[in-house]
């Protein structure tokens, strides 16, 4: 993992600032690493259903990265004086484990590169993108530096999709949709405006949305941005645009 930009003066507003302000970002962080966390969780799975070694080794060695995403997030809350929780069976992130180790049972390695890959880390790319711009001091560099990693994620899976798709359009196209009602539709409530469905069990007190704006940020932009990240992903796979918007326009607000 890349060395990550230490302390600097502009983090001390952060440090001086009003508690409210730092519980503020903890419960970002705590978004961040629980979905890092599971990630490394998906991907140490993935390898168990891998037949060629190197698909292994690079399963494998994602899930170290994403631990070490994980790490980088908790170091970025000690310095704003912060312990950062994490729980990889909060209400929304439970959810999406459970898809994705449906697609494990059923040893389909395209479905979960298509969870993981595309949906996960379209979501990841784009709100650690514009969280990058919003946190102050090495907060932000670190946000964004992680962004960046998980952008090459993302590319390196458009190539092994492609292939697939190629060997069959529609077929490939209905995986994506039946994966798409079932995860996007939580990552989608996740960053709805509000939780209609009860607390996500990761913020530390009341929920966190409605302050989010003291911090530059709104849960609206925050999907928005995913959103779009995603579509532009399927689109980047040869799904067609008129189609996948539709399925976007579908989703829980």
């Amino acid at each position: 993992m890349e060395s990550l930009v230490s302390l600097n003066c502009s983090e001390q507003v952060v440090c001086n600032s009003p508690l409210s302000t730092a519980s503020i970002w903890q419960d970002v962080l705590a978004q961040a690493v629980t979905g890092e966390l599971m990630a490394a969780m998906n991907y140490s799975a993935l390898s168990t259903i891998c037949d060629d070694p190197e698909e292994v080794a690079e399963a494998l060695e994602h899930a170290q990265g994403e631990q070490g995403h994980a790490a980088a997030f908790a170091a970025e809350g000690r310095k704003i004086g912060v312990d950062v929780p994490s729980n990889v069976n909060a209400r929304y992130w439970k959810r999406i484990r459970e898809a994705f180790m449906r697609s494990i049972a059923e040893r389909d390695f395209i479905a979960c590169l298509i969870v993981q890959e595309i949906m996960l880390e379209s979501f990841a790319v784009a709100s650690y993108t514009r969280v990058g711009k919003a946190a102050p001091g090495s907060l932000g560099k670190t946000f964004a530096a992680i962004a960046a990693e998980e952008e090459g994620h993302i590319d390196h899976a458009l190539d092994i999709l492609r292939s697939e798709r190629a060997k069959g359009p529609q077929r490939f196209d209905d995986k994506v949709y039946r994966l798409h009602l079932d995860v996007m539709t939580t990552l989608a409530e996740m960053v709805g405006k509000e939780c209609r469905h009860g607390q996500c069990d990761l913020c530390h007190s009341s929920c966190v949305k409605p302050a989010l704006s003291e911090v530059g940020l709104s849960t609206v932009e925050l999907r928005g941005a995913s959103l779009q990240q995603y579509l532009k992903t399927l689109d980047a796979l040869g799904l067609p645009g008129e189609v996948t918007l539709q399925w976007v326009t579908q989703l829980p607000v």
